[in-house]
C-alpha cells in the first residue's frame, strides 16, 4: 500500500509537470500596443506590398517598391523606419541599355548597393545604389512556362533574401488545369503536381548556378492539391541559426531548411485547434474568386526576430458573422510568440472588423508592425506598434 501511494504521488507529480510545461498564456494583443506608426503615401503609391526591413552599414532601413519619378520604370524606396520619411531611392529604367532584358519577375533588395532584378528566363543583373547595373548573370534556370505546366517565381512572404553569393527564391507550381480560350466565372481550375520538389531556389549570383530543395508538401497537404492559395508559401531566415523556416498556408508544419536541405518539421506548441480546410472557387463578375469557407483558419506569415531571439507566427482562425463574404465578416486572429528553441510564450487574439485583412506586417529592433483594420486617412497607411521586449529571456 505505501508503495502504491507513493506511486501515486510520483505520478501525479510527473501530470503536473506536464500539464505546466503545456500552459500557454492566452491574451489580448492591445496588452502588447504602443504608439500607432504610419507610412505617408505620395502619389505614385497606392498602397504598400512586401515591404522588406533591411540592414545596411548597421542601419535599418524600411524598403518597398513602386513606379518610377523619372522615367518609365521600377522605383525602390527607403524609408527610416523610426519616422517613416523617405531617406534614399532607386530608379531602374524597364527600357534602354541600364534596363533588364527579358522583364523583370522579380526583385531582392539586399542594401543599398545591391538591389537584384530576376528576368522572366532566370538571368540576375544587379543594381548598385545610383541605379546603374554593374552585373548581369546568365542563369541557368529553366523552369515550365507553358501555360498548363506553368511554375512562377515567388520572392515575397520572406521567401527571397540574399546570404551571398546565394540569392534565393520560392518557386509556385500551381498551373491551369481546365484550359479554355474563354472560361466563364467559377470555371478556371487551378492544381499543383503532388510529387512536386522544387519550392526553393539559390541563384548563385556570381556564376548563374543553380541549386534546388527536395522536399515534398506536408503531411496530408494533399486535399489542397486543387486550391491556388495553398501554393502561396511564406518564411524567415534564423540569422543565429543560419537556417531557413518555411511555412505553409495551411499545415502546422514548420520546416527548418539549412542549404535548401530539409533537417527537421516542427510543430509548434498551441493551445488552439486549427480548422485547415480548401478554399471554395466562387464566381465573381467575370472572375473567379478562391476564398476559405468562414470556419477555416490559414497561417499568415512567420518571422524571426533577430533582436529578441523569437519566432513570431500571425494565423487567422476564423470568420464570423452573416456576411457571404470575408469583406463583410469579422476576421480573427492570433499571434503566437515562441523562442528561438520553439518555446511557446504566449497566444495575442485580435479581430478585423473591416474589409481589410492582416497585409502588411515588418519587424525592426523597435517591434513587429502589422497594419491597423482600419485605414482613416487617404495620405497615410497606419500600422499598430507592437511590443516584443517583454519577452526577451533575463
Amino acid at each position: 500500500m505505501k508503495n502504491l501511494s507513493l506511486l501515486f504521488v510520483t505520478f501525479m507529480i510527473i501530470s503536473c509537470a506536464e500539464k505546466g510545461a503545456e500552459e500557454i498564456y492566452q491574451g489580448k494583443l492591445e496588452e502588447l500596443l504602443l504608439e500607432d506608426f504610419s507610412l505617408e503615401k505620395d502619389s505614385l503609391t497606392t498602397g504598400f506590398w512586401n515591404l522588406k526591413v533591411i540592414k545596411d552599414a548597421g542601419k535599418d532601413y524600411l524598403v518597398y517598391s513602386r513606379s518610377a519619378r523619372k522615367f518609365k520604370g521600377w522605383g525602390f524606396v527607403f524609408l527610416n523606419p523610426q519616422t517613416g520619411k523617405e531617406e534614399h531611392l532607386i530608379e531602374i529604367p524597364i527600357e534602354g541599355p541600364n534596363s533588364m532584358k527579358g522583364g523583370i519577375m522579380g526583385y531582392v533588395v539586399h542594401e543599398k548597393n545591391s538591389v537584384f532584378l530576376i528576368s522572366s528566363l532566370g538571368d540576375v543583373a544587379r543594381y548598385d545604389s545610383a541605379g546603374d547595373q554593374i552585373s548581369y548573370i546568365d542563369s541557368e534556370l529553366d523552369i515550365p512556362h507553358t501555360l498548363d505546366n506553368m511554375v512562377r517565381v515567388e520572392f515575397r512572404n520572406g521567401l527571397a533574401y540574399v546570404e551571398y553569393p546565394n540569392l534565393q527564391f520560392g518557386q509556385n507550381p500551381s498551373h491551369i488545369v481546365n484550359i479554355k480560350d474563354k472560361p466563364g466565372p467559377g470555371e478556371i481550375r487551378y492544381e499543383f503536381a503532388l510529387d512536386f520538389s522544387n519550392w526553393l531556389t539559390y541563384t548563385d549570383v556570381t556564376t548563374g548556378k543553380i541549386e534546388t530543395s527536395d522536399f515534398l508538401i506536408p503531411t496530408g497537404y494533399e486535399i489542397f492539391q486543387g486550391d491556388v492559395t495553398a501554393t502561396f508559401l511564406f518564411g524567415a531566415y534564423d540569422s543565429k541559426r543560419d537556417q531557413f523556416l518555411l511555412g505553409w498556408p495551411y499545415s502546422n508544419e514548420i520546416y527548418e531548411l539549412k542549404d535548401l536541405k530539409l533537417k527537421r518539421k516542427v510543430i509548434p506548441k498551441s493551445n488552439l485547434e486549427y480548422k485547415f480546410l480548401p478554399s471554395e472557387i466562387i464566381p465573381w463578375g467575370t472572375n473567379t474568386v478562391w476564398a476559405l469557407p468562414k470556419e477555416a483558419s490559414a497561417n499568415i506569415f512567420l518571422l524571426y526576430d533577430s533582436h529578441r531571439d523569437l519566432y513570431i507566427r500571425c494565423s487567422k482562425i476564423n470568420e464570423s458573422g452573416t456576411g457571404e463574404t470575408k469583406f463583410e465578416r469579422t476576421k480573427h486572429y492570433v499571434l503566437s510568440i515562441y523562442s528561438g528553441d520553439w518555446e511557446p510564450k504566449g497566444e495575442y487574439f485580435f479581430d478585423f472588423e473591416t474589409e481589410l485583412e492582416v497585409e502588411n506586417w515588418f519587424l525592426t529592433s523597435e517591434g513587429l508592425f502589422i497594419n491597423k483594420p482600419e485605414q482613416e486617412s487617404e495620405d497615410a497607411y497606419e500600422f499598430w506598434k507592437i511590443d516584443l521586449s517583454k519577452f526577451i529571456d533575463k
